[in-house]
């Protein structure tokens, strides 16, 4: 790409910033218009430096245009950003460029498509940022989510509590399963109080992996005690005539953990 290129390309943003900025400023409405200014004429002065580094994606002065764009992405909305009235902010930016190009006779397939490059790969850097924090945020929000449904937390020396809300499924108990067997291979907890208070329905599958999250305390050398055992849930289990088996039943935590003190005494 030949220096004149460059020259003369900052010479138009340099001296015909105004009739760029104009070309841009047509796509919005007129309450729009200052505040787009103003962000168009910050535009240009990121760009003026990517040409001194002649418009290398990988240079300093591209990753500054780069924060630019995406604290601009952020301050009009992500919708704002890429919907096609408004997408002159990523998709439109080369055409008044081309323009200009064309009158000072630089405008050629080679400078172009150079151009042309420059401007999808800042918009393609801008959309993959966006997808990865999206995923970013949608593994942290899974995260806290599960974090949420079965809370661990230490009662007292050698006891802990499991609580568990919503809907109990083979996935989920596996999960906590594993949540619970790794507290207790690191605490060496005596007792684990499971409670159940918040489970939205008890049924036949949902007792057989109470069951498994039994078995897996007792695995590990721990006495489990299920907790929340609510008139409701109850009448549910002699109604289906299940059994827990030999799980010790509490009505609260605070009967269970009674239970526990008193056999220390």
């Amino acid at each position: 790409m030949s220096e004149k290129f460059y020259k003369e390309l900052r010479e138009i943003v340099t001296n015909q910033s105004e009739e760029l900025i104009g070309y841009w400023l047509e796509y919005f409405d007129d309450d729009q218009k200052d505040e787009a200014y103003r962000y168009y004429d910050d535009f240009l002065g990121f760009f003026e430096e990517c040409l001194e580094s002649k418009l290398d994606v990988k240079s300093d002065e591209t990753e500054a245009m780069l924060l630019f764009l995406t604290k601009l992405q952020e301050t009009v909305g992500i919708e704002n950003f890429y919907h096609f009235k408004d997408s002159v902010y990523s998709c439109y930016l080369k055409f008044p460029l081309f323009k200009a190009m064309n009158n000072v006779s630089i405008f050629d397939l080679e400078n172009a498509s150079k151009l042309t490059a420059f401007f999808e790969s800042l918009t393609s850097s801008l959309m993959l940022k966006e997808h990865q924090n999206n995923r970013n945020f949608k593994e942290q929000s899974s995260q806290e989510l599960e974090q949420r449904e079965a809370p661990l937390s230490e009662l007292w020396d050698g006891v802990f509590m499991v609580s568990i809300v919503g809907t109990l499924d083979s996935d989920r108990v596996l999960k906590i399963i594993d949540k619970v067997l790794d507290f207790l291979e690191q605490k060496g907890s005596s007792y684990v109080i499971i409670d159940i208070g918040a489970i939205f329905d008890i049924n036949s599958e949902v007792t057989n992996q109470i069951m498994k999250l039994n078995s897996a305390v007792h695995f590990m050398g721990a006495v489990p005690m299920l907790t929340g055992i609510t008139k409701n849930i109850a009448k549910s289990l002699t109604h289906l005539n299940i059994s827990l088996g030999d799980i010790k039943t509490f009505p609260t935590t605070k009967a269970a953990l009674k239970t526990i003190l008193d056999a220390k005494d």
